[in-house]
């Protein structure tokens, strides 16, 4: 029997009861779940949106993540759309490295990159006044933080790396003159058999293919797709920065993404940074969707930047050594000394808390809210470079 998001709130505030006190999943492995166990089918919630018929609230609750915070709702920064005008995307020959500029069509906001791998880049697509809202899951409802919300996943693939076979039988259409292929009963990722479906693959250059895909059940038009197609937009090629630079990591492991998020169905627009690391690099070559590296089968561990407002009291330890979460050694964690941003380390398995202890300890902080800190990922995380 399916269950409804409802499901999943009880489930994390019966994590919050029984383990005294700290969670044994991340945020983002909660939100992952309930990605993955409601197929994307979120808590809608409708009311008067500026500019556009209505705002779209993405309830997404985790009540021991926000537990008793009296703060007011926070904004957490998303990457912006520019108002450059839309060029010709080159993609950037380095391994990893953002190409794409943020931009608006019509309803519709495309960030700049948000998450990069060896293979491709991605970039949130929000309707109008999308919000993603993390709720206290009290009977009140309270918001305890929000951040613009998205409701499709842009996705340019290296050249050659990208194969439209799922999209065999599909129509074909014309993007700024180039063969381009929507099918609606596509999903963004094979398997899937949720309601959240509909996407465009197009090819931007020569041999270089983009697709656009929804991750919601309220979907996109064929015509909605080729307006936010139309306008992709590309830039000179930036290296990745990131907050924490690491300073040792586990023999053997090197890094497979990195952005403002994690893989998809993991992070979210809630996050601040995300780098992960594996043993065995996935290939990024013959793709036809995106890879979840966390579930490639390779030792893994990625470590996430959040905003305190994402976490609960029992992280508030500013400044002191890194720490380990009582009911689960692979997630363990450490705070800014300015108790604003919680780093979390969490590993797929086979690392002793004494080694995730020591990435945390061993790593060197940016202020987190001060992105002109941060360090270029290439100097910053083992893999880097290639």
């Amino acid at each position: 029997m399916s269950r409804n998001m409802q499901d999943l709130l009880q489930e994390a505030r019966a994590d919050a009861l029984v383990e005294a006190p700290p969670m044994r999943r991340g945020v983002d492995q909660v939100v992952a779940a309930g990605r993955m166990r409601q197929t994307r089918s979120r808590l809608l919630r409708i009311g008067a949106g500026a500019g556009t018929a209505v705002a779209v609230a993405a309830a997404i609750a985790l009540p021991h993540a926000f537990g008793g915070t009296s703060a007011p709702p926070q904004a957490v920064g998303a990457p912006a759309a520019t108002t450059a005008p839309a060029g010709p995307l080159t993609y950037p020959s380095g391994a990893f490295a953002y190409g794409i500029t943020g931009y608006k069509t019509g309803p519709f906001t495309v960030s700049s990159a948000i998450l990069v791998t060896p293979g491709y880049q991605e970039s949130y697509v929000r309707r109008g006044d999308e919000m993603e809202n993390m709720y206290d899951g009290t009977k009140e409802d309270r918001v305890v933080a929000s951040v613009p919300g998205y409701s499709a996943l842009l996705t340019v693939y290296r050249p050659g790396a990208f194969q439209p076979t799922r999209f065999n039988g599909a129509e074909s259409v014309r993007v700024n003159g180039r063969p381009g292929l929507y099918a609606a009963g596509v999903h963004y990722q094979p398997g899937d058999t949720s309601p959240s479906k509909g996407a465009l693959a197009w090819q931007y250059a020569d041999g270089a293919w983009a697709t656009v895909a929804s991750v919601t059940p309220d979907g996109y038009s064929k015509a909605e797709f080729l307006q936010i197609a139309s306008g992709l937009a590309g830039g000179a090629a930036t290296t990745p920065t990131v907050p924490v630079k690491l300073g040792w990591t586990p023999p053997g492991y090197t890094l497979t993404s990195v952005g403002a998020t994690d893989d998809y169905p993991n992070g979210g627009p809630y996050m601040v940074s995300s780098v992960r690391l594996i043993k065995t690099r996935p290939a990024y070559t013959g793709l036809t969707a995106t890879v979840d590296a966390s579930a490639a089968g390779s030792p893994t561990f990625r470590v996430g930047v959040f905003p305190v407002s994402f976490t609960d009291s029992t992280h508030q330890r500013p400044g002191l050594a890194a720490y380990c979460n009582s009911g689960n050694a692979d997630l363990c964690y450490r705070m800014t000394r300015d108790g604003k941003y919680l780093i979390e380390l969490y590993s797929s398995g086979g690392l002793s808390t004494a080694e995730l202890r020591r990435v945390l300890d061993d790593a060197t902080l940016a202020d987190p809210g001060q992105p002109s800190t941060w360090f270029p990922v290439t100097q910053a995380v083992p893999g880097a470079n290639g």
